[in-house]
């Protein structure tokens, strides 16, 4: 493969996850669909009686990534995207038509849940294969564009249902999804990585999933995951309503706390990549893990009007979270082999579920009037205990 094409394809990964942080407009979409809600059914519905459907799409976003790895090993991307770009265009128009929580649950829980792993284990993977010497940078800048997505795309969908309405803007973005993710898998050509002969078999340099999950190091890494992204997803689900209660923003102000989320998370994701293949995965993930600490330990001390503090937090436990999305993938093939990295990535990202569990849940259950002290100590407990698993990943990983 010539330099061009591997560059061709890699752009072509870029647009397709710019489009896929629309996910992470959660905030966005059910603040405007409970008010609809609400309207429709002629009863109070809440934006918090809505999280655990944010829950279970974070959930089956890495149950997705197990299904589409195997088969992006086998097949190849392009079928996989095909398939994940169907799912989320579906996604979004029974978001479009939905008139309670049902419906928004099949849409937005389980097809953007589902269709978002798809596409992203499609996308990631196979960038990591496509630059087997700056595996760092090719999966934290495909990482980096999802970011930007999620920078851009609330925004927007906030100002479109302002104007032509939440159905409306969802209907839109069901089309977007339509048009760009299936055209780019349409112009994509390249071979699977397995065949459907070879896929179980394994050498000492590329372990199958089930001998991976047989290793010390597997065990390690997956604690760190679900150290680094459970305070960033338990955030997702509620910031907009968590910066209005705890910080006292009005509702124009704390839509931006996304777009600070997104916006250190994107930036995260390329200099995490980029710094990891001078300076070390491990050493990375430990400094993610480390700044998201920080950041809890900011979001602890924030009151009414604290704005500042409140937002420094935010950055810190983006970029956190960026960088392990941008690491983990290259992190994945250097310890497990390239040949079933997608599969193996994809079991790995079980731990994402996990993290979309309990995060969640845990500023849900835990705040009282208005605090949410006790969840930021428990999330500052469960990403220390990462810290340890860092160490525990430097001991036992394969020297590159």
């Amino acid at each position: 493969m010539t330099e061009k094409q591997r560059w061709f394809y890699l752009i072509l990964f870029w647009i397709v996850n710019f489009c896929l942080g629309s996910f992470y407009a959660w905030s966005i979409y059910s603040s405007w669909l409970a008010d609809l809600y609400t309207q429709t059914a002629g009863q109070t519905v809440s934006v918090a009686s809505l999280t655990y459907i944010f829950s279970i799409g974070a959930a089956l976003n890495p149950v997705a990534m197990v299904l589409a790895g195997g088969l992006t090993d086998r097949f190849g991307p392009r079928l996989v995207l095909f398939i994940g770009g169907v799912v989320m265009a579906l996604g979004y128009l029974l978001m479009s038509l939905s008139t309670g929580p049902m419906m928004l649950l099949l849409g937005f829980g389980v097809c953007l849940g589902l269709g978002s792993g798809t596409s992203v284990i499609a996308t990631v993977t196979s960038a990591v294969k496509l630059f087997p010497d700056k595996r760092g940078f090719a999966g934290g800048s495909v990482g980096a564009f999802y970011g930007i997505g999620s920078v851009c795309l609330p925004p927007l969908a906030n100002y479109l249902a302002g104007n032509i309405g939440i159905s409306s803007t969802l209907f839109i973005y069901s089309v977007a999804c339509a048009v760009i993710i299936l055209g780019s898998a349409f112009l994509i050509r390249l071979p699977a990585s397995r065949s459907a002969q070879t896929s179980q078999k394994a050498d000492n340099n590329n372990l199958v999933w089930y001998q991976m999950i047989r290793t010390g190091r597997f065990w390690a890494m997956f604690v760190l995951f679900i150290a680094g992204t459970l305070s960033p997803l338990m955030l997702f689900s509620q910031t907009v309503t968590v910066a209005q209660t705890q910080i006292g923003l009005s509702i124009s102000v704390a839509v931006f706390t996304i777009s600070a989320l997104a916006l250190a998370n994107t930036t995260a994701r390329f200099l995490g990549g980029a710094i990891s293949d001078k300076l070390g995965r491990v050493f990375t993930l430990g400094s993610a893990v480390a700044l998201a600490i920080f950041g809890l330990a900011l979001l602890s001390l924030a009151g009414i009007g604290d704005s500042l503090l409140f937002f420094a937090g935010l950055v810190c436990i983006g970029a956190g979270f960026g960088s392990f999305v941008g690491v983990f993938p290259g992190y994945t093939a250097e310890q497990f082999g390239p040949a079933n990295a997608s599969m193996n990535y994809g079991v790995l990202a079980l731990a994402f579920s996990v993290s979309g569990i309990l995060g969640p849940n845990i500023i849900a259950l835990t705040v009282s009037d208005g605090h949410y002290q006790t969840a930021y100590f428990i999330a500052m407990i469960i990403s220390a205990i990462g810290l340890g698993a860092a160490v525990v990943c430097r001991k036992l990983e394969v020297r590159q």
